[in-house]
């Protein structure tokens, strides 16, 4: 995949979360919080990717792995935004979510990890952004699937919201907490290959340590696990539909 030298060595991640999180404090500062949204945090992120890679952001772009296999009627998996090279081949991708009159569900949280990897694999540097006041993000890292242990007893966390260390988050059936949602987003996807977990490292957030009420911006690079190991959901007994469908019949 051709990129160009300064764009290799570019850290959106560090750039989204600084910009971003300055971006949303001042606009707190101007009395514009009411306006807060996803939509609203999109317009800073698209002005600092577009400014970076040299105007080749593409907003909403159809997921290039999933929008082909969809068969069904209706709109095809999209990314919030996408960086391009020089051949129109997709580089960077960000997805985002926005915590404020309403939390986005864990589910919707780990169905953007979910369709960053499957470009992670083909090589594309993925980012994961989340915006909201401190308390309100500290409150989504405490819910029961978010901050969540496997079957074993160990901490599996979503995603590390403390630390800046590689971590792995499974797809199989070992954490109850969020084995029912896994079930519903495998429920139309039964043919169709899923790694078995998805690999994320925060960058540090910004501002670093604001009080409670102030606005603040994380940010996870998520990739493929170096030992990949896909599995289609009709061939597991968790995750197989035609099974779920008898036994709650």
């Amino acid at each position: 995949m051709s990129t160009s030298r300064g764009e290799t060595k570019m850290d959106y991640a560090k750039l989204l979360t600084n910009g971003v999180g300055a971006w949303l404090n001042f606009e707190a500062s101007c009395s514009r919080t009411s306006l807060f949204s996803e939509k609203y945090m999109a317009h800073p992120i698209g002005q600092i990717l577009n400014a970076a890679s040299r105007g080749r952001t593409v907003a909403e772009y159809k997921h290039p792995v999933l929008a082909p296999q969809m068969t069904k009627r209706g709109r095809r998996p999209e990314v919030d935004f996408v960086v391009l090279d020089s051949d129109e081949k997709v580089t960077h991708a960000v997805e985002s979510k926005w915590i404020g009159r309403t939390t986005p569900s864990i589910e919707k949280i780990f169905w953007d990890l979910i369709r960053l990897e499957m470009l992670a694999n083909r090589g594309v540097r993925c980012l994961f952004v989340l915006g909201g006041r401190r308390k309100n993000l500290e409150l989504l890292f405490s819910q029961a699937a978010f901050d969540a242990t496997d079957n074993r007893g160990l901490w599996s966390p979503l995603l590390r919201s403390e630390s800046n260390v590689e971590h792995k988050t499974t797809l199989g059936p070992t954490v109850a907490a969020r084995t029912p949602m896994l079930r519903k987003m495998f429920k139309d996807f039964q043919n169709f290959q899923f790694p078995h977990a998805v690999v994320s490292r925060r960058s540090a957030p910004f501002p670093s340590d604001p009080k409670s009420s102030s606005f603040q911006v994380y940010a996870w690079e998520i990739k493929s696990p170096s030992n990949r190991m896909p599995f289609l959901p009709r061939k597991s007994s968790q995750y197989n539909q035609v099974l779920l469908d008898d036994v709650e019949r």
